[in-house]
């Protein structure tokens, strides 16, 4: 599969300039894991404003992928990008549950796309004392972490 994956996501970055020396898949579980090695400076193009685009070309190979009774989730990382940015995320929760842990009032992360909503309620699903949940529609969708059984 991840051959025929490959051709796919190639094709579709080729207006990139992006050759397939460049491009490394991988399936863990249910998760296939796609990363574009190219140089911080170039990858802005494919990142942009708030990793939009990087969010949109990620939901576009998910559906290109996701055909039939069989789906997977997604990753898409350039240069390196999702791997910083979740340590940033790291570094919210850890201060979210802090602030949560002092007042006992839930804590409301600042605005994150799905795939960064997905990857903080990952990080807290085995979680002894916190809990995560969304509220909100589209641009409006909000994380939230909560002590459990308060």
């Amino acid at each position: 599969m991840i051959q025929a994956d490959l051709s796919k996501v190639e094709e579709l970055l080729k207006p990139f300039n992006i050759s397939s020396d460049q491009i490394k898949i991988e399936e863990e579980g249910d998760l296939i894991k796609i990363t574009i090695n190219l140089d911080e400076l170039e990858a802005g193009l494919l990142i942009g404003r708030f990793a939009s685009t990087l969010d949109s070309l990620q939901l576009i190979i998910s559906l290109m992928l996701n055909r039939g009774e069989i789906h997977k989730h997604v990753l898409l990382d350039v240069a390196g990008y999702r791997e910083r940015r979740l340590l940033t995320l790291e570094t919210m929760v850890e201060n979210a549950k802090h602030q949560t842990r002092d007042t006992g009032a839930s804590c409301v992360l600042p605005p994150l796309s799905a795939t960064e909503r997905r990857q903080v309620h990952l990080m807290l699903q085995d979680d002894a004392e916190f809990t995560s949940f969304s509220e909100g529609r589209g641009q409006d969708r909000r994380l939230f972490i909560a002590l459990k059984n308060v």
